[in-house]
């Protein structure tokens, strides 16, 4: 098991530098395909000559595939859910609203909510996965802000976008524990003072070196909070359930860690697949299953939209707390869409007094033009593009609470 604690290996983003502003290659086909795709458009905008030259697209078209698919983002509204699939056309709604291009790693990290100066490391597969799997740090940041300021431990931590939020909610984040090296090697690179542990919280020597590790940090002091979303694919609606898959008991080692380290409060992260899967029974487990060890457990359904982040994006937060009452979920400050699949904004937006969602046109429309296939992982960037307040936030110009009260007085 190996530990690194980062205490000043970060130097924070200047503002004339962008990094990981490189999009995916696309073949001939696929060039083809995009550029006949319309803002909000899918599958079906590609003519049938290009088409037929596709066997993935004849099938959508013969069984009538998800909107989603083949889908080039608005420019004003919030994006799709952006997933672990944005190198790939077919696979969701990735393709540039203006360019002919799919969306950039920072495009992609913009629309998740990511600071500018949070550097993606490691391989282009893993940057995918680091990015698609990260809970959006302007939701955590949400949910966060229910618990009193305390110290945290983050498991299955992957590329830091629960403490993102956590640390910016007031939590001070000590301890963090991934598998993937590339995902260690981003969040040591961005989290400075965190320690971060090598480990597999599938085996149960590792959770118990662990658990030891944390004790031996704490030295008597009172954990607050211990956060994680462990591994999803199991309950996920990408794909069938699996009540056999391995990676379902994985939320047992966070049960194990609950148990040893008794936190005040605890955070369970996951889709909303949990909810709904085999009738409920995958949820109903883990709540009995934190009432058996002692705490009082709720749940929410947030939707990323009402908290700042420019995406239609759900997720499912388990909050459990050894000693509080009832929680009120966090308040929203954004309108939700009502409808994620259709793309007229005068319907999609609740009639409510909040201000509009962030759109991709407001997170990622200063980003310089860049082709298929190109872009770099540091480049400059000019000060004088900035065009919305999201845009100042990102790149560290203005806080979050600057951030709220510019929106509020331009809404």
């Amino acid at each position: 098991m190996m530990m690194l604690t980062n205490k000043s290996q970060k130097t924070r983003n200047e503002s004339t530098v962008l990094y990981n502003h490189v999009s995916a290659n696309l073949s001939e086909l696929d060039v083809q395909m995009v550029r006949s795709i319309r803002p909000g458009g899918n599958w079906q905008d590609i003519p049938l000559s290009v088409a037929q030259r596709s066997a993935r697209v004849m099938r959508i078209r013969s069984t009538g595939g998800r909107t989603t698919y083949y889908g080039r983002l608005r420019p004003d509204l919030p994006s799709y859910t952006i997933n672990t699939y944005f190198n790939r056309p077919g696979n969701g709604t990735f393709i540039h609203p203006a360019q002919d291009r799919l969306i950039s790693f920072r495009e992609a990290a913009r629309l998740q909510s990511f600071p500018d100066d949070y550097r993606f490391l490691g391989s282009n597969s893993s940057m995918y996965k680091q990015i698609g799997n990260a809970v959006p740090p302007l939701l955590a940041r949400a949910i966060g802000g229910l618990v009193k300021p305390g110290l945290c431990v983050d498991v299955f931590s992957g590329a830091g976008g629960l403490s993102c939020g956590l640390r910016e909610s007031g939590h001070e984040v000590i301890i963090a524990g991934e598998k993937e090296p590339h995902m260690r090697a981003t969040y040591t690179a961005n989290h400075e003072g965190t320690t971060v542990i090598d480990v597999d919280f599938s085996k149960a020597h590792e959770i118990e070196e662990f658990i030891a590790q944390v004790e031996s940090h704490l030295g008597g002091r009172t954990l607050q909070l211990l956060a994680g979303g462990p591994p999803c694919q199991g309950f996920s609606m990408a794909g069938k359930w699996d009540k056999e898959d391995p990676r379902n008991n994985l939320i047992l080692s966070m049960f194990r860690m609950v148990e040893s380290l008794c936190p005040e409060f605890v955070l369970i992260e996951n889709v909303t697949g949990l909810r709904i899967r085999n009738k409920g029974a995958a949820l109903d487990r883990i709540l009995s299953s934190l009432r058996e060890i002692g705490y009082l457990p709720q749940w929410f359904q947030l939707g990323a939209e009402e908290y700042g982040v420019p995406q239609r994006r759900r997720r499912i937060f388990i909050i459990a707390s050894r000693t509080s009452d009832y929680l009120e979920p966090p308040r929203p400050m954004f309108s939700a869409i009502k409808d994620r699949r259709r793309n007229d904004p005068a319907s999609q937006r609740e009639d409510d007094d909040r201000m509009d969602p962030i759109s991709v046109g407001e997170a990622i429309s200063d980003l310089p033009e860049i082709a298929s296939g190109e872009g770099c992982h540091e480049m400059p960037y000019d000060v004088q593009w900035i065009q919305s307040n999201y845009q100042r936030f990102m790149r560290g110009h203005i806080t979050f609470e600057e951030f709220l009260r510019k929106q509020v007085r331009e809404s």
